[in-house]
Formats: structure tokens, sequence, C-alpha cells
């Protein structure tokens, strides 16, 4: 009994049935073979596409003074770009988004081989540690949240053109705020959790705020899109962006420094199907896609970009002003302006 079976298992085996699918039907072989070469261009491309945004992103981030500084008496941009491209794709790249490639890149960068020996690694130049707090209106019970790491803000864009839209909010706040900034914009954003207090016998729903001590070196924005955008709706939402904001007014800041202002650097946008870096360098913006390099000119150019080519902002590298005057002075790419005197049409 043992053999008859072993036949049948033999038989039923991957390898004997595509031989005999094959003596059936001939075609049956090219099929599998047109199955694996559109298996393997499939994945050519990916690989290709991821390769592509990482380029990006990696580019964005060597615009950044901080960033550079550390790196630049050992790279060239191109040969950063290319080897911590190179190393990255060596792990797994489980992605939903540009964001998630950012973020898989700041979490590999410890463990990239750079010589950099300071106490302050690449990656917590990015870190923001924030800790949420909430005090009851009624009975003033405080409570503490567990800190909380974070590398920066991560908004749907559409929340930003519909606070713009609604006209109500857009009443009350103007109330609230002497001046409805892009910084109170994402105060408010930020501030829409409510949780009842701790207190036994009270309940009462407050507002939850978020706390930090120390000021990051980078501070990044996020912008998830539905990518089905109308030109009305990516100029509806652009035009809330700035590029300057103080942290202390999206944070409750505790901490000692009196420098809290953050200016716009780099960001990393996405224009058709293909990711480009705009950077501020020299006093202009510039659009960097493919080997193509273009001079888009001050941020009123920018926006205008935006509406004209259909881009949209995705990850958005703001500086810290004064530590980029006073640590970073000279680096190209620097605007004499840091941390000194900030124009309007930046």
């Amino acid at each position: 009994m043992e053999i008859p079976n072993l036949i049948l298992e033999m038989e039923s085996s991957p390898k004997v049935q595509e031989d005999t699918d094959q003596k059936i039907d001939p075609d049956l072989s090219v099929k599998h073979d047109d199955e694996a070469h559109e298996a393997k261009k499939t994945e050519e491309k990916q690989n290709a596409t991821r390769a592509s945004t990482l380029d990006t992103i990696l580019k964005s981030l060597w615009k950044i003074s901080f960033f550079r500084k550390e790196l630049i008496s050992s790279f060239t941009e191109d040969e950063l770009v290319s080897e911590l491209r190179d190393f990255i794709l060596t792990h797994p790249m489980e992605s939903n988004g540009v964001y998630d490639f950012l973020v898989t890149i700041l979490d590999l960068l410890p463990r990239w081989n750079t010589g950099y020996e300071h106490d302050k690694s690449l990656k917590s130049m990015f870190e923001v540690y924030e800790m949420p707090k909430k005090m009851c209106n009624r009975c003033k019970t405080d409570t503490e949240y567990p800190l909380e790491l974070a590398y920066g803000l991560l908004l749907i864009a559409n929340s930003l053109r519909e606070f713009k839209a609604n006209s109500f909010l857009s009443f009350y706040y103007h109330y609230a705020f002497e001046d409805l900034t892009f910084e109170n914009i994402l105060k408010v954003i930020r501030t829409t959790l409510m949780l009842p207090c701790d207190k036994e016998g009270c309940g009462k729903r407050n507002y939850v705020e978020r706390v930090i001590n120390t000021l990051p070196s980078v501070f990044t924005i996020a912008l998830e899109w539905e990518n089905n955008e109308t030109e009305e709706e990516i100029s509806a939402t652009t035009s809330v962006l700035a590029t300057e904001f103080d942290i202390s007014e999206i944070y409750k800041y505790e901490g000692d420094s009196i420098f809290t202002k953050y200016r716009l650097v780099s960001m990393v946008c996405l224009c058709g199907d293909q990711y480009n870096c705009m950077a501020y360098e020299n006093n202009r913006w510039i659009r960097y896609f493919a080997l193509n390099k273009e001079v888009i000119g001050d941020w009123n150019s920018v926006l205008s970009s935006f509406l004209k080519l259909k881009i949209r902002p995705e990850i958005l590298f703001f500086q810290n002003c004064v530590l980029s005057s006073t640590n970073f002075n000279g680096l190209a790419g620097d605007g004499p302006e840091f941390g000194v005197k900030h124009s309007k049409d930046q």
C-alpha cells in the first residue's frame, strides 16, 4: 500500500503537473514564461520607483544644514544619496507612503556606519518628545500621560483647506487669536483631542495639551493627500502653508531657549507620479526633478508652481532659524537671513 501512495504523490507534484500540462497544451509553457516575465518587470518597476523616491528624500535631507554639516567632510551629495540609498534598500521597506519611507530612513540611520561619533545622532535631530497634559477646568486636576516620540506632525492635507473654508471656524478663531497664522491653525488641529477628567466623580472632558521641553534641530510636517485633488483644492491647501513658524505657538514649550522659530528649507513633493525635491538655496527656491534643476524664485512663485503643475508637497523640513545661523554659517544653501532678518517673500 505504501508504493501506490508514493506514486500518487509524485504524480500530483507541481513539476509533474506542469510537464503534463505542457504535453496537453504546449502554449501553457509560453503562458508561464509570460507571467514570470511580467512579475519580474513589475518588481523591477517597483524597485526603481522605491529607489527614486528614496533619492528624492535623501536629497531633501542633504539640503538641511544640520544634516549636511555632519556628513559633508565624508561625502558629496551624490555619494551620500547613492550609499545611503543602497544601504536602506538592503532592509525591508514595507511602506504605505513617502512619510513611511522617511521614518524608515530615520530609524535606520543609527545602524548606518558613518563614523559619526557625537553624542547627538543624526536621527535625534528630527526627534520631538511630547508630553500630553490635561488640566480639568472644573476641579483643576492635572494629568500627565507617558512621553511620546514623534518626528513632527503628520496631517491630513484637506484638514488645512477645510479649516480655511469653514467660515464659522475662521470667525471663531480669528476672535480667539489676534492673527490666524499658519502655526495657530496647526495648534487648533493639534488640540482637538478631548479626554474626561481622571478624578473620581468629575469626568468633565478637557482638551489635551502637547508639551515639549527641548527643541528639535529639524521639525517635519508631513501632509497626506488623496491624490485626486483639483487645482482649486491644491491651491486652497498650499495657500495655508508658510515658510516660517514659531514652535511655541504649536506646543506648550517649557524649555529655556528663546529661539523657537523655524524656517522651511526643503520639501519632498509629488508631481504626477514622480517625486521632486524643492530646496531654498542662495535666497531662492529651486526644484530638482529627475536629473533636472529649475529655479523657481520666491515663495509666491513656489505657490504658483504648485497650482500650475499640480504639485503636492508631502514632506516639509523646517530648520531652527537661530541655530542654523550660529552653528552652520557659511554652508552653501543657507540664506544670509537665517536667524537674522526674514524677508516676507522668501
